[in-house]
């Protein structure tokens, strides 16, 4: 699954773009330590980086999630 591009949204408030971005990175580094681990490289550095990466992932998507929510009650407060 691919996120997209961050700068192809260009209506997003910064702390969206900022979490976009963040989980763009964090889907790399997964992809990353996929193909090392695919390609027989064992070492415990590449897991703990798709490890951290996962836990990097699930931080900005709940960023990206809170920023959506607060946008929304922004909206229902001015409408």
């Amino acid at each position: 699954m691919d996120i997209g591009s961050a700068t192809s949204s260009p209506s997003l408030v910064q702390p969206q773009a900022t979490a976009l971005s963040g989980l763009q990175d964090a889907q790399a580094r997964v992809n990353d330590g996929a193909e090392q681990l695919a390609a027989g490289n064992l070492d415990p550095a590449v897991v703990l980086s798709i490890s951290s990466a996962q836990v990097d992932f699930a931080a900005n998507a709940k960023v990206f999630e809170a920023t959506q929510e607060n946008t929304k009650r922004l909206l229902d407060m001015f409408a």
